[in-house]
């Protein structure tokens, strides 16, 4: 994601150059050079990036790119960071008041030194990995056609697929026999039939099974089953459908066949199927594009002719204009799961007792993906029959992914999704890597983090919010993410999730990339540069001899921990942390201290003492949310407090009696959210101060506290008649 990396430090460097530019002196010609190369180096990345895959010296050269835009960004916060720092007022004396501006000023000189050679520095080193680029020949990103790779192995992977014995498959009866009759019954108009459904669920291989069948093949005169490539052609996929065809039938392949144009192609296709009923398969499709380029050739006779597609993506199905059915193949249930499981994992088909625990759990990794099924029980299938053997491998799991080649295979099929996103998706789902097994992810909740991390592209006529929106639901509809519980008054997804498998292999991903670390591994490098962390469990041993200068975004996920002084070492860039702790009576000090922290998320923490107060200080904080994490009666912050907060959520605060705001304090606050919080009397005191206010979303609260603000009448509606937007829901 170094693509990302070198954005993030362009956009820094033209602020500084900006705003900043009366404390740069003779470095902003430096600044602005430093700018410019990046620039330049980053119109070239979006094509290496594509190229890391299968070109490790490519990787190399990613890794020293996304490496030294890390350097640059650490630079300039630093830079930033010296002279922020507050100066301290004299007490007596002219002399003694001039004190403070002349040491700030020696400050600022210093700080401009420094930056001078610091930025002389990386230019050095981008002048160094200029030079190596022309070795690889890279193109620019408007020269790029796709952010994806060329698997050579694309088509070898899918292979098995189409050869399964009978045996071997479990749990397709049911939806064989809906294929069947959509094939056979019904409309005699052309019709097409999309299976949909995430890679690995056994779309292939259901559609391989009908297709196959007697009945199927006596029905139809011709049939044709094409393998659809990422890159393909419209004379390729009418050629393959043709010379299908006329090899079943033994006839003869016409001359020039292999160099005729599309439309001469067409022209035969259409020709040949005149008056016969077809069936036509299109297996693995990624984009609409497939089937607009093959309906001119494919006549309605009305002889009961059909058309079959698999694909992930649920956009390829809903962008065919002709009469279609459409199958959403579900993952396999617990027992067909378990059944597939033991037939791969066990010689004769019977789990032994004793490994029947470690065995259902592994079956728990697989979430009924009939192919993560299979890779993970032949794995077990060669391994010695005793538990501990079996329990490390369940372990190591994650680690595995790189030296076995049998889950190297179910990784490559599982991240042609990946690699088929856009460039902008591709961050937005691998941060989903941050988050724990089977944790529910809310929609606003990644939406915000999308949002903060800098993920999502300004588009016109829509908020960022709205911009990530669309995102997940893009990929909802490329089947990356799995719906958990749909918001039935607006039909949008509630809460989702990622596929276990899935989730082990972008954490690999993740981790091998630089993108996002989770906490759990002791052989990490002092040295390593970290953007974003996440901690899933206690692990203060891991924490004790490191420091974490460069990390930008941390998320706590844990049932328990001590967030002392130790824990805080070395964060003092931190932009940005959620805090999802149980237990948690006292807030660190040390959280008041991170004057670079941005958004703070406090989550079910239960603090005995006001977060409002004790944060106040915080001179950057520009989003606070405070959910279920305080058991007290009373908040309350002191004037001139709050100097940049825009975003203040008080949620399911259930002992909050009352919240008051000094005049002064809060003055940029833009959006304030109170819910669930039961014991709340009414609206915080000195919210009439807030004259930047815009939006009071007030949801689940009690009908006397919505009573009070509903206007005119009501008793506190002259505290928020200038806020310019009030939803009470």
């Amino acid at each position: 994601m170094a693509t990302i990396a070198v954005q993030v430090v362009v956009e820094k460097l033209a602020t500084l150059l900006a705003e900043e530019a009366q404390f740069l002196g003779g470095v902003r010609r430096g600044v602005s050079e430093l700018r410019d190369d990046l620039e330049s180096m980053r119109s070239f990345l979006q094509d290496a990036e594509s190229r890391t895959e299968t070109e490790k010296g490519v990787e190399t050269w990613v890794k020293q790119v996304r490496d030294v835009a890390y350097d640059t960004e650490d630079i300039l916060d630093e830079f930033s960071f010296r002279l922020s720092l507050p100066s301290q007022p004299g007490q007596n004396g002219n002399f003694v008041l001039s004190l403070p501006k002349f040491f700030h000023y020696i400050r600022q000189l210093r700080t401009r030194h420094r930056l001078a050679v610091q930025i002389e520095d990386v230019q050095r080193k981008i002048k160094e990995i200029s030079n190596r680029r022309d070795a690889f020949s890279f193109r620019r990103i408007e020269d790029a056609t796709s952010s994806s790779p060329t698997l050579n192995t694309w088509h070898d992977l899918r292979l098995a697929s189409l050869f399964i014995d009978e045996a071997d498959v479990v749990g397709i009866e049911n939806p064989k026999s809906v294929l069947i009759s959509w094939l056979l019954e019904g409309e005699m108009n052309l019709t097409a039939i999309s299976v949909v459904g995430t890679g690995g669920v056994g779309k292939t291989t259901l559609v391989k099974k009908a297709y196959d069948s007697l009945v199927v093949k006596k029905y139809f005169n011709c049939h044709a089953w094409i393998t659809v490539s990422k890159s393909f052609t419209a004379a390729e996929l009418l050629r393959y459908a043709l010379k299908d065809m006329l090899e079943e039938t033994k006839e003869r392949i016409p001359e020039g066949f292999d160099t005729m144009g599309e439309l001469q192609v067409v022209n035969k296709l259409k020709e040949y199927l005149q008056e016969k009923r077809y069936v036509v398969v299109f297996d693995d499709v990624w984009s609409p594009n497939a089937w607009e380029v093959m309906k001119f050739a494919l006549p309605d006779c009305c002889s009961g002719s059909r058309i079959v597609f698999t694909t992930r993506i649920s956009d390829v199905a809903a962008s065919i204009d002709i009469f279609s059915h459409v199958y959403r193949l579900q993952p396999l249930p617990e027992e067909e799961a378990w059944k597939l499981f033991c037939l791969k994992a066990f010689r004769r088909g019977v789990c032994p007792k004793e490994l029947e625990s470690i065995s259902r759990n592994m079956l728990k990794k697989c979430g009924g993906l009939p192919l993560a099924i299979v890779a993970i029980g032949s794995l077990l299938s060669k391994k010695d029959k005793h538990v501990l053997e079996w329990m490390r491998v369940h372990d190591s799991l994650y680690s595995e992914m790189n030296s076995n080649s049998t889950l190297k295979s179910l990784e490559r099929i599982l991240l042609l999704s990946y690699h088929d996103l856009p460039y902008h998706l591709k961050c937005c789902f691998l941060y989903l890597s941050v988050f724990p097994e089977d944790y529910l992810i809310k929609r606003m909740k990644i939406i915000r983090l999308w949002v903060v991390e800098r993920f999502v592209e300004e588009k016109r006529g829509l908020t960022m919010e709205e911009a990530a929106e669309e995102y997940l639901n893009e990929l909802v509809s490329r089947s990356m993410i799995q719906v958990v519980q749909i918001d039935n008054n607006f039909n949008r997804v509630k809460t989702c999730r990622v596929h276990d498998v899935m989730r082990e292999i972008i954490q690999l991903k993740s981790r091998n990339e630089s993108f996002v670390l989770i906490l759990d591994d002791k052989r990490m490098s002092l040295n390593e540069k970290i953007r974003r962390m996440a901690i899933h469990d206690s692990c203060e041993e891991l924490l004790l001899d490191k420091r974490f200068a460069s990390l930008r975004s941390l998320l706590v996920f844990a049932s328990s921990m001590s967030l002392g002084k130790a824990f805080f070492k070395g964060f003092r860039l931190l932009g940005l942390l959620e805090l999802d702790v149980a237990r948690l009576p006292n807030l660190p000090k040390w959280i008041a201290s991170l004057s670079y922290l941005a958004k703070l998320v406090l989550q079910y923490s239960n603090l005995n003492d006001d977060p409002l107060k004790a944060l106040q200080g915080l001179p950057n904080l520009v989003v606070l949310e405070l959910r279920d994490a305080y058991a007290g009666e009373e908040l309350c912050c002191d004037d001139g407090k709050y100097p940049r907060l825009k975003k203040l959520g008080l949620i399911m605060l259930r002992q909050l009696k009352s919240v008051r705001m000094e005049q002064g304090s809060m003055l940029e606050l833009r959006v304030l959210d109170i819910a669930a919080c039961e014991k709340l009397e009414m609206v915080p005191l000195g919210i009439q101060h807030l004259r930047n206010l815009q939006d009071l979303t007030v949801w689940n609260m009690p009908y006397e506290f919505r009573q009070k603000i509903e206007g005119p009448h009501g008793e506190d509606f002259w505290r928020v008649q200038n806020v310019t937007n009030i939803q009470l829901s």
